[in-house]
């Protein structure tokens, strides 16, 4: 009987592993390099280190970049684009707004699709969804056959009032499959069921931009692990914090774009059920990207309304904001300033001391340099660091700026501190959060590394780092459920809504939502729905998300009005309760339960141990000051125990740098509770 379920999380530079052992409760991880030519081959180094026979694997689930990459490296499909005849312009018109108003700099996005390459057809829907002008076939086969003979290998189509009737569309996509089978297609009805033309177009774009790329990496991984002998489904992470099966994932790849980043956040929900925080900063840095997202009452903050690179995207998203700030991003210089990313030297040939050829001065090179990191003991030992190559990357930087090396050191970790600090304060601060209400969740290879300087620069007196920090995001996988979400606009005042229509179409989205998940083998006992519906002030463009809280359609419209102006009061620090209030859209997010490990406290330890045995004491560099520092090991370390900084420790997968200032205690389940003094 199968018995390991495995989680795998692909990152810029490392390839994260956690295999868990059900017979025994126990985890094993791995971090190797990632293989940025072939994904696959990472996966299956990893896989291979850990597993002797594929067929022991019970449930695999994957979180994967290969969307996200071809998206922001623009190295997407050659799509076509099919719109209803007179509204051609409306994907390259957008908006026509200005983000970034007072930049003399600024430049729109180039589009996915050129103009050239968007093509109309004859067909008119109207906003009821009544069919004003039947879809010309005739004139549809030609445009096809353009497509065919100019070689497109994606079709995005995105009629007009589809949202509403998709007849036409669907009839669209019968008529391409019949005279090109191969040509991926990308209905806007299927993507992103709302209103919102321009939106709406952006979203099945995006999904048709990335798809064939998407779905040949999931059918090239599913042929190489299964001749392997690995058995059953191979589930991919979502963007909303679910799981989706690699079948379902070939046919929405849009939903796959953040879906290495969610796998921390999720974990972070996990962790903080477990240690009775429920409001968390969760922050993943590894070697090419520092990712923020919140935990809010002990649920992810996800939003349904997104932009990526300028972009919407009309799909429910955690919300996590992400720069280019890692263990690998390069130092370099630019009008006499130091500067540090978003340029990452990857994991080829990555920083310079990992003695692959890279010459550039990166944060991982800084920190060996001040002694943060141990050349001995990076990965628990199973990598040399090359200090001298280190030094002379950052030497290089600190001539060019007449410093010394040790204060050019400090320098590229500061301004990385720095930077990191700025994104945190753009999920909360910009937004009305304080972040000293939280406590600071770090995982990554170079997170924890970072943490408790970052947490310094806001204020933040609790830090939490998780027994297998490292691999958190790749553990975080295993704690999730499949997930799917249907939507359908719904706009009407509440005063006067037409409940019985509203249920009408919640039940069309129930039967859709039971559809898939059973498509992806759940149980119909396995199977929860929650309804919810977007309401707004009339007269405002945005919404907010509120829950029903009920299954029965009798619910008084007054308690959903009045949770509406109690929730737009927290988010928004103000209400308007004699406000006339509007639905624009009703949800259904459906839930498939998957089995999951139970965590238990951490075997074989003392709970009146307090002496902390270090493994060295090393010189390291804190302000500039040299200071010996206690280097610890985490495999040492027991419940109960507790120390002071300046203290670092490592683990087989990250370090934990701890200033002067912190105490550190280790918890039940082995997590890092590192706390400002005086608290």
């Amino acid at each position: 009987m199968a018995q390991y379920r495995l989680g795998i999380d692909i990152g810029g530079t490392f390839t994260d592993l956690v295999l868990y052992d059900k017979k025994d409760g126990s985890y094993k991880t791995e971090k190797i390099l990632t293989t940025p030519k072939n994904l696959a081959n990472g996966v299956l180094e990893g896989m291979k280190n850990l597993v002797d026979d594929f067929k022991d694997i019970d449930y695999f689930v994957h979180g994967t970049t290969a969307g996200l990459n071809a998206f922001l490296e623009r190295k997407g499909s050659n799509v076509a684009l099919i719109v209803t005849k007179g509204f051609r312009d409306v994907y390259e018109i957008g908006r026509a707004n200005r983000p970034d108003m007072y930049s003399i700099k600024y430049r729109k996005p180039e589009p996915l699709v050129k103009r050239r390459n968007i093509f109309e057809v004859e067909e008119r829907v109207l906003s009821d969804g009544s069919v004003e002008t039947n879809i010309n076939l005739d004139q549809l086969n030609e445009v096809i056959d353009q497509i065919v003979e100019q070689g497109f290998n994606s079709i995005s189509v995105s009629l007009l009032h589809a949202y509403k009737n998709p007849e036409h569309e669907v009839a669209i996509k019968n008529a391409i499959k019949e005279k090109a089978p191969h040509i991926s297609v990308s209905l806007s009805h299927e993507i992103a069921r709302e209103w919102r033309e321009y939106e709406r177009t952006s979203t099945t774009v995006i999904n048709a931009y990335v798809a064939p790329i998407v779905e040949n990496y999931l059918s090239s991984l599913e042929e190489r692990t299964g001749s392997a002998g690995l058995e059953g489904d191979l589930y991919i992470m979502q963007s909303n914090g679910g799981v989706m099966t690699s079948g379902v994932a070939k046919q929405m790849p849009i939903q796959t774009l953040l879906s290495g980043p969610v796998g921390g956040a999720v974990g972070s929900i996990t962790l903080g059920n477990l240690t009775d925080y429920k409001n968390l900063i969760c922050v993943d840095m590894g070697g090419t990207s520092f990712d923020v997202s919140l935990v809010i009452d002990g649920e992810p903050d996800v939003t349904s309304e997104t932009s990526l690179e300028e972009f919407p995207i009309l799909t429910p998203m955690v919300n996590i904001h992400t720069i280019g700030a890692g263990g690998g991003s390069i130092a370099w210089i630019e009008g006499g300033g130091l500067r540090v990313g978003p340029k990452s030297a990857g994991s080829d040939p990555g920083p310079a001391c990992y003695g692959n050829g890279g010459t550039q001065a990166t944060v991982t090179d800084a920190n060996l340099v001040l002694g943060r990191l141990d050349e001995d003991g990076f990965l628990g030992g199973n990598m040399k660091l090359d200090r001298e190559a280190a030094y002379a990357a950052v030497k290089e930087i600190a001539d060019r700026l007449g410093l010394g090396v040790l204060e050019t050191a400090e320098g590229i970790c500061d301004i990385a501190n720095a930077k990191m600090a700025d994104a945190i304060r753009t999920l909360t601060v910009s937004k009305g959060i304080d972040p000293r209400d939280f406590a600071l969740v770090a995982f990554g290879g170079a997170g924890p590394m970072h943490a408790v300087l970052i947490a310094d620069l806001l204020g933040i007196r609790k830090i939490l780092v998780p027994a297998i920090a490292g691999t958190f995001s790749a553990w975080g996988m295993l704690q999730t459920d499949i997930r799917h979400d249907a939507v359908r606009t719904f706009v009407s005042s509440l005063n006067r809504g037409d409940k019985s229509k509203m249920a009408v179409l919640y039940e069309e989205m129930k039967e859709e939502t039971k559809m898939i998940l059973a498509k992806q083998r759940v149980k119909p006992d396995n199977m929860t729905l929650q309804r919810t519906i977007d309401l707004r002030y009339v007269g405002q463009e945005y919404t907010v998300n509120v829950p029903f809280r009920s299954e029965s359609n009798d619910r008084p419209v007054s308690q959903l009005t009045d949770l509406f102006h109690e929730m737009h009061g927290k988010i928004y620090g103000h209400s308007n309760p004699e406000g006339m209030v509007e639905a624009v859209n009703i949800r259904i997010t459906g839930y498939g339960k998957l089995e999951k490990q139970k965590e238990e406290e951490k075997q074989s330890i003392s709970k009146t141990s307090t002496d902390v045995i270090s493994r060295t004491n090393k010189k390291v560099i804190w302000n500039g000051v040299e200071k010996n520092t206690p280097v610890l090991t985490s495999e040492h370390l027991q419940y109960g125990q507790s120390f002071y900084g300046p203290a670092i420790v490592e683990d087989p997968g990250t370090t934990t740098v701890i200033p002067s200032g912190y105490r550190a205690c280790v918890d039940r389940l082995g997590n890092l509770e590192i706390t400002k003094e005086g608290e």
